[in-house]
């Protein structure tokens, strides 16, 4: 078969057969009388080849490693893997610098680029897997820390009257930029640009019969502030779910090895060790989740 007879049967252009042919990956026969190029199915097979490890951004001179031997397939590819790998962790620092920077939004005449570029560089030379998600872990917890947030005001908040002030007072003594929108028991107000909504929740401090209700404010953002839309969606949603388990995975981990001992005695039957297990592990489930929403409804505020 002819050049075109060879590239529709492989899909690769005549160009780049062309060009296969000049670095050496492809040597086809030639017509005695006219010097024309014959295409074997050989040789189709060799561009089909060639057309998918190019697919896989394999360099030319590992596919020619292929074609004459000097490289096994699994070993060429497993060399790609590797490259690829590192390539993907380079196009990952990337897409979340690119996802950090657009978030900010900046004007090219403000952009501070001597202060990205150190910060690309360094990302680049220091960074690795385990840093990368360690970063990502802190833009998360900064981001809700800015959606969500406490107080504890000083008056009482009876009426929108005095949920105002409360407002206000919380925001002169935190040093805060706060513009009351819409007064009410559910007031709407602006800071740094970004819309809250308040609410207050009682919580009853000391034991029954001798405990009095607190007042505590709640504010809530309104709009989807993407505070850490640097980090990957997949990632964020882990990351806030890991956020929020913390305080159980820490108490089970503190409790298993406090009671290992007896868990693990000598002499117990499967059915002791998994009644204990199943207990301990309620525990600090219990316990996690009496921490975490303690930590939730934390009394100071968790913007400063």
């Amino acid at each position: 078969m002819n050049i075109k007879q060879a590239s529709q049967h492989s899909g690769v252009s005549p160009q780049n057969i062309r060009y296969y042919e000049k670095e050496g990956l492809l040597s086809p026969q030639r017509n005695p009388d006219n010097d024309y190029r014959i295409y074997s199915e050989k040789d189709v097979h060799i561009l089909k080849l060639i057309r998918i490890l190019r697919m896989l951004d394999m360099p030319l001179e590992d596919i020619r490693g292929v074609l004459d031997g000097s490289v096994t397939l699994p070993l060429g590819l497993q060399q790609q893997e590797l490259r690829l790998k590192a390539k993907s962790e380079e196009l990952q620092a990337a897409l979340r610098f690119c996802r950090e920077l657009k978030s900010k939004a900046p004007d090219v005449s403000r952009l501070d680029v001597d202060a990205c570029l150190t910060k690309m560089e360094s990302g680049t030379s220091n960074g690795g897997f385990f840093a990368g998600w360690v970063n990502d872990y802190k833009r998360v917890v900064q981001a809700q820390h800015k959606e969500d947030f406490t107080f504890v005001p000083d008056g009482p908040v009876n009426n929108p009257r005095e949920f105002t002030d409360a407002l206000l007072a919380w925001a002169r003594a935190s040093n805060k930029d706060l513009v009351i929108t819409r007064e009410g028991m559910y007031p709407h107000f602006v800071m740094n640009g970004v819309e809250y909504e308040a609410q207050r929740i009682y919580r009853r401090m000391g034991y029954r019969y001798f405990s009095t209700p607190l007042a505590i404010v709640r504010c809530h953002c309104c709009t989807d502030m993407e505070a850490d839309a640097s980090v990957l969606p997949v990632r964020r949603r882990l990351l806030r779910i890991l956020r929020c388990s913390l305080p159980s995975l820490f108490l089970f981990a503190m409790i298993m090895i406090s009671c290992s001992g007896w868990l693990f005695a000598p002499g117990q039957s499967a059915e002791d060790i998994f009644i204990g297990v199943f207990t301990v592990t309620a525990l600090a489930v219990m316990c996690g989740l009496t921490a975490w929403f303690n930590y939730y409804y934390h009394f100071n505020d968790q913007t400063k």
